[in-house]
């Protein structure tokens, strides 16, 4: 019987080609066609983690495509979504179960999925997933349409100040 190697640890150094930092006004992202940028006017450092098969290698699991941080005190995490709601939703409920837990979290983590090519067209079936997701995990989710808005950080938190 054949012995396998073991597997080398996953390092900082693999950490550090899935995360970029930046302090310009907006930072844009996309995959496939679907896209969302967030405003940054202020300039802060944010930070943006590709998160699905890059700090996350595991298949298994629900993953997002990317954590966005801004200022050391909100992360984003962020799922671009061609149509499928449903798999959206466990995408970005299994990143934040895993997110909550990582060492390297901000204190408020907010959840956002942009769809891109087929957005629901029960809008108000979207408003229900966003309060089912509040009251189940104490996150806000926010669902929204491709290149629709440039988010603002504390906008998303529910910060008015």
């Amino acid at each position: 019987m054949a012995r396998r190697k073991p597997r080398k640890p996953f390092g900082i150094v693999q950490l550090r080609e899935c995360i970029e930092t930046s302090n310009e006004p907006s930072l844009h992202v996309s995959e496939e066609g679907i896209g969302a940028t967030f405003r940054n006017p202020r300039r802060k450092e944010l930070r943006k983690i590709k998160y699905d098969k890059c700090y996350f290698r595991a298949t298994k699991g629900g993953r997002a495509d990317y954590i966005i941080g801004y200022a050391g005190d909100i992360d984003v995490i962020l799922e671009l979504k061609g149509s499928d709601l449903k798999q959206a939703v466990v995408q970005v409920t299994g990143t934040l179960d895993r997110w909550r837990d990582d060492l390297i979290h901000f204190p408020t983590i907010i959840c956002l999925i942009v769809f891109g090519h087929t957005f629901p067209r029960m809008t108000s079936k979207l408003g229900v997933a966003e309060r089912e997701f509040l009251d189940e995990h104490g996150t806000l989710l926010w669902i929204r349409k491709n290149a629709e808005e440039k988010f603002s950080f504390r906008k998303l938190a529910g910060k008015t100040s």
